[in-house]
């Protein structure tokens, strides 16, 4: 009982500080993202305490963010995604090395850090949040301009360059590099393969299920193909919201796809909120002024210097002057996996607590303050 008592209570101070969080946001126009994370910051083992340990939340949290992701994939077919290659492989490939290298020379140059510590932190530096993003930009309909399919597009490559770096974390333990570049690409085929296999079977099910109006049907239909595909991708060695965005792919003709996006939509919003608010347990808002003014320097080059790149990749890929910045601001904040990476290097010994720490709160703040950016930048005049 005593177990239960403690998860009900956890479960009142989260539900209770979240609604108070976002209904202060609402009253002053600011997204509910923000809201979330003040929760999370507030209640979190860096804020009052009530909640020891921000953990348990991230399970329930990466969860929304595949619910998310195969909703995304909702939006998709495979013929959209072909058409958008070149800004996947062309706009995001370019932002995820250019941020990486230039923040990689910039710490062995200046730091003298090694230089895989310095690689894991350009790429940890390169990432957007994909959850804060879709949130945002669906929430003020934004989904389908021109700068918010760039904005996409560059977040689906940060999510497979992601992957990447963990295989490379791994590496720099002591496992081969080149074993897990083999295992990553075989996990993409076969998950690929086994999608277009069973792809006609999911849509005659959907139609069916849609055909019927029974809601219960659909909604197990769609927490079963994203949660299924998750585990196939994670045991394939592949990031589980990758397999969820690919799973919606393979269902996203006809009108089945709008009976299962409406049904999944109230666990997908629930739990991507649980996800902003075990972000911002981890944000330690505490320290020396010497981490303060750290993190104030990160917190510049995040903001500033990636709306900067992202414009000028994007101008040289032929986009207009608005759309470049649109676009840059949009994807000019830090995410969660680049606190994900950061906190795995830093466990692991490969970045020192003296950078990662300043980072880690920058990469917060960052995404605090993104909410309001992004949805600012998405907005049409």
């Amino acid at each position: 009982m005593h177990a239960t008592t403690g998860l009900l209570e956890i479960s009142a101070l989260l539900v209770g500080g979240a609604f108070v969080a976002v209904a202060v946001c609402a009253r002053f126009g600011l997204p509910t993202i923000a809201g979330y994370l003040i929760a999370g910051i507030l209640v979190g083992p860096f804020g009052f305490q009530l909640v020891a340990d921000g953990e348990d939340l991230a399970i329930f949290g990466e969860i929304g963010v595949i619910l998310l992701l195969f909703t995304l994939g909702l939006e998709f077919s495979l013929a959209k995604l072909i058409e958008m290659r070149r800004h996947i492989f062309g706009v995001g490939a370019s932002q995820v090395a250019i941020t990486a290298a230039l923040t990689s020379v910039l710490l062995a140059t200046l730091l003298s850090m090694p230089m895989t510590a310095a690689v894991l932190i350009g790429g940890a530096v390169a990432m957007s949040s994909t959850a804060l993003c879709l949130k945002t930009l669906s929430g003020v309909g934004a989904l389908s301009t021109q700068q918010g399919r760039i904005a996409i597009a560059v977040l689906l490559f940060q999510d497979l360059a992601a992957v990447a770096l963990l295989v490379f974390h791994d590496a720099a333990l002591g496992s081969s590099i080149g074993d897990g570049a083999v295992r990553f690409l075989i996990g993409l085929i076969a998950l690929g393969a086994a999608l277009l296999l069973a792809r006609a079977a999911l849509q005659a099910l959907a139609r069916w299920i849609a055909s019927t109006g029974d809601t219960e049907l659909a909604q197990l239909l769609a927490l079963s193909i994203a949660l299924l595909t998750a585990i196939m991708a994670v045991a394939l060695g592949l990031s589980p919201a990758i397999g969820a965005f690919a799973a919606g792919m393979m269902i996203s003709e006809g009108d089945a796809r709008n009976v299962v996006e409406k049904e999944i939509r109230p666990f997908r919003d629930l739990l991507v909120g649980i996800f902003f608010i075990s972000i911002g347990t981890q944000l330690q808002l505490g320290g020396s002024i010497d981490i303060w003014l750290a993190a104030l320097g990160w917190l510049v080059f995040l903001v500033f210097g990636k709306a900067i790149l992202v414009n000028l990749i994007l101008r040289f890929f032929g986009e207009t002057k608005e759309i470049s910045w649109r676009a840059g601001w949009i994807l000019a904040h830090g995410g969660e996996f680049g606190l994900m990476l950061v906190s795995v290097a830093m466990a692991s010994g490969l970045v020192p607590p003296d950078v990662g720490t300043p980072l880690l709160l920058a990469l917060g703040i960052s995404m605090l303050m993104a909410a309001q950016i992004v949805k600012s930048a998405a907005k049409e005049n």
